[in-house]
Formats: C-alpha cells, structure tokens, sequence
C-alpha cells in the first residue's frame, strides 16, 4: 500500500504529463520569454504617443503571460486528492496527501522505500570491505562504496526531519508534523495569489464576489518570487517524498530563443489585416440575430 502511494508522489512530481516539475518548467519558460519580451518593449524607440509598437499585439502577449502565470499558480496551489478519477498533479495536494500518511513515513520507509537505498549503511560498508579482501587484484566498483554515502546523507536528512540524533534514532522514527504545518505556511502565502486567480481568471465573479478579494497590485516581480516561492516548496517536498529535485526550473533552449527577434511581425501591407479584421467583424455583428433560432 505505501508502495504504491509512493509510486503515486514521484509519478505526480516528475513523470505525470502534468507533472510539478514540468508545470513548474513550463512556468519558468514563460517568466523568462515575457521579462524579455518586456525588455524589448523598453528598448522600443519612443514617438509622440509612446513606444512604436503595435498595441494590439503587444496586449494579446501580455494578457496571455498574466492569465497563464495566475493559472499556473493556482494549479500548483491546488488541495484536491492527488488520488481518484479528479486526482490533481498539484503540491498543495502532495503535502496534504504525505501529511495525511504521515505515521507511514518511518525512517526505513524514507530510506529504502522512497531512496531505494540499504538502510543499514554500517553493513553496506561491511560488505564493500569484504569484497574488497575477497578481490584484492580487481577493480573496485566505487558504486558500492557511494551506496553507503546516499545512505548516510539520507539517516541524516531524516534526523532533522523527525527531530532525532544518530544516538537516539529508530527505523519506525516518523517525520515531525511541523515540517508539513511548515510547507502549508509556505503556500498560504499564495493564497492571495489564488483567491484573485479563482474570481477573476478562472471564473467571472460579480462585483459582490469580488469585493475585498482581488490583489491590488501583482507585478512581474512578484510573479517572479512567487514561482520561485512555488518551485523551493517543490524541492523540499520532492527531495523528502521522491527522493528526487526539480533541477535547474528553466529548460536551457536547444535552438536560438531570438531567432528573427530583429525582424517585424509583419512587414506587408497592412490593409490585408485590415480587410480580415472587417471579415470577422462583419461575422460577429450579426451574432446577436437569433430570428431564426428556434427553442
């Protein structure tokens, strides 16, 4: 059973198509094109009524960075099951899922179960030992003797996890509740973040709803902090439950990233835009005719 839970937490962090770690990616990815994108719009040429740059699209990009990096948030903020048919990839729900099993998690669960480690590194060391007397004139293996490192490394992590000592450890040892009260804290200060998400970007609230409930102010620095905020809640947890990290965050382009970045949008005539933005304009405003709808 706890087997499989464990199965669950890593497929959730890493491996799931909507995995964290691949949310958190494609959050990061994001952040990095539009700080740039606002870069260049800096360094845009100044004329009489502002930068030279088309407003429409420059609109349209922004509007979809703060819509995408709102949802982003909230996803990763989520406290739903991780489990069932309306499972979530989420870590709000990992750290409500691991505290939930928090009296499974023993030290010999966090080391062999999670880390697929030897829980006894002091064997381990004792078996490298004899296989080295047994084959005096062979290469050693150094795996064998790293094993027994990552072994050492995690008996301490879990020390401080569980508040115990190498003199008064035990394998049924269980993490301290107060690291995950500590995770939650870390996350309720988004809350702010997802309640404006929740009335605002994802549902269309009415002025009652909205009332007292929307963030003032949200500017790309604050969505910096809050995805790193996001992203070394992630670490931890992943570190604790997965035995695993979420890496350098931001995938490093195998491509040039500004590739024609020095070319126009558009470089034609612009009455073809012109002509195709009265074609669907002449499309939408007969939209409200319903003459013919018949109920």
């Amino acid at each position: 059973m706890m087997r499989e839970r464990i199965e669950q937490w890593k497929s959730i962090f890493q491996t799931d198509e909507n995995s964290i770690c691949k949310q958190l990616s494609g959050m990061a990815w994001d952040l990095a094109v539009f700080t740039c994108l606002v870069e260049a719009i800096d360094q845009a040429p100044d004329g009489p009524q502002g930068k030279q740059l088309n407003g429409v699209m420059v609109s349209m990009l922004a509007n979809g960075f703060w819509h995408s990096a709102f949802l982003g948030v909230r996803k990763l903020a989520d406290k739903h099951p991780i489990g069932g048919a309306r499972g979530v990839c989420s870590i709000g729900g990992l750290i409500a899922d691991a505290k939930a099993a928090r009296q499974l998690i023993t030290r010999r669960v966090f080391v062999e179960e999670i880390a697929g480690l030897n829980y006894d590194y002091v064997a381990t060391r004792a078996r490298f030992e004899e296989f080295v007397r047994a084959h005096p004139a062979s290469t050693i293996v150094s795996g064998r003797r790293f094993d027994e490192e990552l072994s050492i490394r995690r008996h301490l992590e879990f020390d401080t996890l569980s508040g115990t000592t190498e003199q008064n450890r035990t394998a049924d040892d269980v993490i301290r509740e107060d690291f995950f009260v500590a995770l939650e804290q870390r996350m309720a200060r988004l809350e702010g973040v997802v309640t404006h998400t929740h009335i605002d970007v994802a549902h269309a609230a009415t002025e009652a709803s909205r009332a007292g409930r929307q963030l003032e102010s949200w500017q790309l620095t604050d969505a910096k902090n809050a995805f790193r905020d996001l992203a070394q809640t992630a670490e931890i947890l992943g570190s604790a439950l997965c035995y695993d990290g979420i890496g350098s965050v931001l995938p490093r382009p195998q491509f040039d990233q500004f590739e024609h970045i020095e070319q126009p949008l558009f470089s034609g005539d612009p009455a073809v835009l012109h002509a195709k933005w009265d074609e669907l304009s002449a499309e939408i405003t007969r939209w409200h005719d319903v003459s013919e709808i018949r109920l």
